[in-house]
């Protein structure tokens, strides 16, 4: 269902429920109000009538047969006038009913049936004559009928009228929606330009200004993207001519030279398996986490990766725990990577056999850890900590090794902050890089 037919209905329901009880009650009043006008149309017809009598000086002693011709009282169905003698003799009447059922009845108001038939009837005691007048009930409520009805038309017009109005109303208000969703239609896969409405509501600008900070965002990402893959194109390059390069070379020659240009080839075939493992795993880290991945222990993450190293590689390393072990709500596996990665740069880049320390600082106050790597290797410039974590950039003795893909870093960067963690660099005392992670800790409720 559409916006507008919603909030017609909604509206139309609300106002036939709102509008029904106000009905009732009004209709309610107004059978109430005719009942007592009618009431007093009955006593003002007889007080004209005893009016009447008492200006034409007729006696109410007088026989029945000279009173008949001197008052003459005429009537139609539904309503009866009657005169009497206080003694019982009916002196006048309309015929409408039997004289005998008004014969004695208490003066003022009161309801009757006659012959089958319900009467109002009102009876006035005056100057010696008691004059009674009546209509019968299923004649007012017809009467009374017929005024609600006439009353009820201008209100049901105003009520379906009033739900044309709100449709065409409704409808003009939703306009901008109409706009809004014209332009989005229009747009270009690759059109990432903010949105705008001349006179938008001010419901609909959070609406705007939502998209348009996803449009931003969307633009932001695009141009990463594009960025990525002109450098991934660069990177890969590389090493598959670096590989054609050799392969030629193995064609023209034999021996040494051959054996030589086929270690250089299955190099280049290594830095290329790495390079795209490199762009598997930071493509993991963008991706929806698959469940059974949780990290109850951080600890475990830690020693789980120390473990694979090599016997070599594995004494010199150094750990240092302070604080109470527990979870945390990144994924077991982007942990892992995270942290293997920034092992395997201390090891790379410090000079052989000098130590590297692994610290871990758990803060249950602040629900966080600070896993930090510190190596003896040559550090950052100002320039180059600026720089790091870009995708694909790589120091000037990573360019010299050239090993690496320059994704180590970005893959921590973009693991830690996707969970609300952060990545610091800084120069470590005495030379050599202090990587610092700084990653949440996991609730008392999770951790159960």
């Amino acid at each position: 269902m559409s916006l507008r037919s919603r909030a017609v209905l909604i509206t139309g329901i609300a106002l036939v429920v709102l509008w029904t009880v106000a009905a009732a009650w009004m209709m309610q009043g107004m059978r109430a109000n005719l009942d007592r006008t009618l009431d007093g149309r009955l006593a003002m017809s007889a007080r004209m009538v005893a009016g009447l009598l008492q200006g034409g000086t007729l006696d109410p002693n007088s026989s029945p047969a000279n009173f008949s011709e001197a008052v003459q009282i005429s009537g139609k169905e539904g309503i009866a006038c009657e005169i009497r003698a206080l003694r019982g003799e009916v002196l006048a009447s309309t015929g409408s009913v039997p004289s005998s059922d008004f014969a004695t009845l208490p003066a003022g108001y009161s309801t009757r049936e006659v012959q089958g038939r319900q009467w109002r009837v009102y009876v006035l005691h005056d100057n010696g004559f008691q004059i009674t007048t009546a209509d019968r009930i299923d004649e007012r409520n017809v009467l009374i009928n017929d005024l609600l009805g006439a009353a009820g038309i201008p209100f049901l017009i105003a009520f379906f009228g009033g739900l044309a109005a709100l449709w065409v109303g409704i409808g003009r208000g939703l306009a901008p929606l109409e706009t809004l969703r014209e332009q989005l239609r229009a747009k270009k896969t690759d059109d990432t330009t903010p949105i705008v409405l001349d006179h938008s509501p001010s419901e609909l600008r959070p609406v705007l200004d939502a998209m348009n900070g996803l449009l931003g965002r969307l633009a932001q990402a695009l141009s990463s993207q594009r960025a990525f893959t002109d450098a991934a194109a660069h990177e890969l390059r590389t090493p598959l001519t670096v590989i054609d390069t050799h392969l030629q070379v193995v064609r023209l020659s034999d021996g040494e030279q051959a054996q030589a240009s086929l270690a250089g080839a299955e190099a280049g075939v290594q830095r290329l398996r790495r390079t795209l493992d490199q762009m598997m795993t930071l493509a993991r880290t963008e991706a929806v986490v698959s469940e059974g991945d949780q990290c109850r222990s951080v600890l475990e993450a830690v020693n789980s990766v120390l473990d694979r190293l090599d016997e070599d590689q594995r004494n010199r390393l150094t750990l240092n725990v302070a604080g109470a072990d527990t979870g945390t709500p990144m994924p077991r596996s982007m942990l892992e990577t995270a942290l293997r990665n920034l092992v395997d740069n201390a090891l790379r880049y410090s000079p052989d056999h000098t130590a590297i320390e692994v610290d871990a600082l758990f803060d249950r106050s602040m629900r966080r850890c600070v896993l930090s790597v510190a190596d003896r290797g040559p550090g950052l410039s100002p320039e180059q900590a600026a720089r790091v974590g870009r995708r694909f950039w790589r120091g000037d003795q990573g360019r010299r090794r050239q090993d690496g893909a320059g994704l180590g870093i970005s893959i921590v960067r973009a693991i830690v902050e996707r969970f609300g963690g952060a990545l610091d660099l800084r120069s470590r005392a005495g030379g050599g890089l202090v990587a610092e992670m700084l990653i949440p800790l996991a609730t008392a409720t999770s951790d159960r």
